[in-house]
């Protein structure tokens, strides 16, 4: 194994936070210790190979990527209290829900508790990770570790226990595409929705139901024919 493989496989290792198959030699960082950097060269910048040690920052890259450089420099990069589009995390999010929720103030959601709220109670069996018919800090940590271990193992495509740079750029690749497909399915659903006479084109009064669709329809509608099609609603496929 060359150098610069071997320090490959030990920066992704180390973001990973202990892969499936190093599970037992990876020691949990001591109480109170600084997040691990993703910088691993220490160039002040985060490339897509290190960005692919962290799932949710490798999905939104091309997002936050504003120059298209390839790389995340601090002021691209999302900070705590922020989401990865770079907005700040309202009452609403998990951890307001979270709050609301827990009505006798244990620190934890019961599903009794989660009843109150239909879209949570229906994704309470699979947001209680280690299945003690509560949802706390301990099944979010679990879900975490899950990811990052499916991530690897998926990455992972000779299964010989270690990432080289051309599974990590395969991965990433990989998980463009999916964002893609998602992006497409979601923008579908969305076009049909708002086409209340379903001739396959929005008109303004019918993007009049959707504010943010309406604000932009000048803007969208690029063959200026008083409608939007679903070609011009096309998201962006990422770089």
């Amino acid at each position: 194994m060359t150098r610069n493989k071997t320090l490959l496989v030990v920066a992704v290792l180390t973001a990973l936070g202990a892969g499936t198959a190093f599970a037992a030699t990876q020691s949990a960082p001591a109480a109170g210790a600084s997040r691990p950097t993703l910088d691993k060269n220490g160039d002040g910048v985060i490339d897509r190979a290190e960005a692919a040690a962290h799932p949710r920052l490798a999905e939104h890259f091309d997002t936050l990527d504003k120059n298209k450089d390839g790389k995340l420099s601090a002021d691209e990069r999302p900070h705590r209290g922020h989401g990865m589009g770079g907005h700040r995390r309202g009452t609403g999010g998990h951890g307001g829900m979270m709050k609301q929720l827990d009505k006798d103030g244990d620190g934890r959601v019961s599903k009794a508790e989660a009843a109150a709220q239909p879209r949570f109670a229906g994704n309470f069996a699979k947001m209680d990770a280690n299945g003690d018919g509560y949802i706390d800090a301990k099944d979010r940590e679990l879900r975490g570790k899950q990811r990052r271990d499916e991530w690897f193992a998926n990455a992972d495509a000779d299964k010989d226990g270690k990432l080289t740079r051309a599974e990590v750029d395969a991965a990433d690749a990989n998980r463009r595409a999916q964002h893609q497909q998602r992006m497409q399915a979601r923008g579908a659903e969305r076009f049909a929705a708002a086409d209340a006479n379903k001739d396959g084109r929005i008109s303004r009064d019918e993007a009049k139901g959707k504010p943010r669709l309406a604000e932009r329809f000048d803007q969208l509608d690029a063959n200026k024919d008083g409608f939007l099609g679903q070609d011009e609603l096309k998201p962006r496929s990422p770089r």
